[in-house]
């Protein structure tokens, strides 16, 4: 028995070692390690530097001190998970030192920009990069007592992950919405390490 298992082990492994394909005969990039890539939408790879399962992140960790010191975020409150964004879904909350505005980051594993493109128009939302990811800012003229601003992230397939801020009364759409971006750009890097 042992014969015959050695022979079609060693076709195996010169099968598997074959290629008409030409190319380089290398076992990866030579450049070391490159973008992540997928198929968020359903047609085009997605470039990133990390594909990241939401549904393990904690967002809370993705605002470490050096973000804290950087952006002057006083309080990072886990909260409770919004039930549309997915069952495993997490939320975190930040309020600044200087009060003017709030912000929320939500992982959403329920869908990922296909879904956020049949939910929201597409004229609504406009394309950014954020620490090399794809994503999305959508202006809310009014949530709750102020501007809202939110950024989807592309973090993996079918999961974005949002950042989202509030200004008080006397803010403006665009001022949350820099807010919102500083946010996205502070915690991006932090992402791609998860």
């Amino acid at each position: 028995m042992r014969r015959l298992a050695v022979p079609f082990l060693l076709a195996a492994v010169l099968t598997g070692c074959s290629s008409t394909e030409q190319g380089s005969p290398s076992a990866g990039d030579k450049t070391g390690a490159a973008p992540t890539t997928g198929t968020s939408a359903g047609t085009a790879p997605v470039n990133r530097p990390k594909a990241v399962d939401l549904k393990t992140l904690d967002p809370c960790t993705l605002i470490t001190p050096e973000v804290k010191a950087a952006l002057g975020v006083r309080l990072v409150t886990p909260r409770d998970p919004k039930p549309e964004y997915g069952e495993g879904s997490k939320t975190c909350s930040n309020n600044y030192e200087d009060r003017t505005y709030s912000s929320s980051i939500y992982t959403l594993v329920n869908g990922g920009v296909d879904r956020l493109k049949r939910t929201t128009s597409e004229t609504e939302l406009t394309p950014l990069q954020v620490a090399g990811y794809p994503a999305y800012l959508n202006k809310v003229p009014q949530a709750g007592l102020g501007p809202g601003c939110d950024v989807y992230i592309d973090a993996n397939d079918g999961q974005l992950l949002l950042v989202g801020a509030t200004g008080d009364s006397k803010s403006t759409v665009d001022a949350t919405c820099e807010q919102a971006k500083k946010l996205a750009n502070a915690i991006g890097p932090v992402l791609a390490t998860k």
